[in-house]
């Protein structure tokens, strides 16, 4: 899947479960319905909501946002359904609140399986009335809006838990995105890098930087990637506060991504390329499999397999 002329961060790539997130995103872009995103911390939930409503009926409207795990409790249902002068002390003035500034557009309620139960059931009632009365108000208002949830959290486990409401689980799961790791779509790495490095290549002294050699790829590729693409992303600015001239070495990398390196120092013997690739046609491309059966860490594999421009995706 080819997003790389979208301006949204992150969504860029050609990862064949990725690809069809995206895709049925566009697709569900086109009704009206609530929308679940799922999946971790910094895969793109944020930008998959804003690639929706830009796709949507309500495109020409606002799009608000609000992260349920940002807000205390007691704030929660004022900053959703708003408040009015006087509701509670230190209220000096009125606020409409998320849901009538959403209005004719879109409402993306990040991080929804943090929204307390007292909140959830508020929260259910206004979704299917369509309907927002602020603190300290009798009156009732209207608001026409499309609802996008995102989580991390499995919702569906915790609705077996009794921690997240059945009735809301099943109002907001009516279209879903399952977002994969970055860690499942190892082959997006490199070009996702690629990505993050074009605009810090446009300063002038972004300019001076090159492509990753063989250490440094191996270290990008064969990272965990817990924070996923925000991570990649942060790793790629990092570069660039200090940018080096040339190819970035697995120096110009975080600590972190480099402490399991492997330099053996072991020069390739001329049929080296056609033995790794005998073990990874073997073990059906399983990395981990392949550099156990190699008898090297997955670093080296990750490290060769770039030395001998072997695609990560098989």
């Amino acid at each position: 899947m080819q997003l790389q002329s979208s301006p949204l961060q992150g969504l860029v790539g050609h990862n064949r479960s990725f690809g069809a997130a995206v895709s049925f995103a566009c697709k569900a872009a086109r009704h009206d319905c609530p929308l679940l995103i799922v999946g971790e911390t910094g895969t793109g939930k944020d930008e998959i909501a804003r690639l929706v409503h830009a796709h949507s009926a309500r495109a020409a409207g606002p799009f608000v946002s609000l992260n349920c795990a940002a807000l205390p409790e007691t704030l929660i249902e004022s900053e959703l359904f708003g408040y009015e002068r006087g509701a509670f002390t230190g209220a000096g003035r009125s606020y409409a609140g998320r849901f009538v500034a959403a209005d004719g557009g879109t409402l993306f309620l990040d991080e929804l399986g943090d929204l307390p139960l007292a909140s959830q059931a508020k929260l259910l009632r206004a979704i299917e009335h369509r309907e927002v009365t602020p603190l300290g108000s009798l009156r009732a208002r209207r608001v026409d809006l499309r609802i996008i949830a995102a989580t991390h959290q499995p919702l569906d486990a915790m609705v077996r838990e009794r921690r997240f409401r059945e009735d809301l689980f099943y109002r907001i799961n009516v279209a879903r995105v399952q977002l994969p790791p970055l860690r499942d779509r190892r082959d997006d790495i490199l070009e996702l890098a690629a990505h993050f490095m074009a605009p810090l290549r446009r300063t002038v002294e972004g300019a001076r930087v090159g492509w990753f050699d063989h250490d440094a790829l191996a270290c990008l590729l064969a990272h965990a990637w817990p924070g996923n693409v925000r991570e990649l992303h942060n790793v790629i600015e990092s570069i660039f506060i200090d940018p080096p001239e040339g190819a970035i070495t697995a120096r110009a990398l975080p600590a972190y991504l480099t402490q399991h390196l492997d330099v053996d120092g072991e020069s390739a013997v001329p049929d080296e390329r056609q033995r790794i690739l005998d073990v990874l046609c073997a073990t059906h491309w399983n990395k981990a499999a392949a550099a156990r059966d190699l008898k090297w860490s997955r670093v080296t594999l990750y490290r060769k397999m770039a030395k001998h421009e072997i695609p990560c995706g098989g």
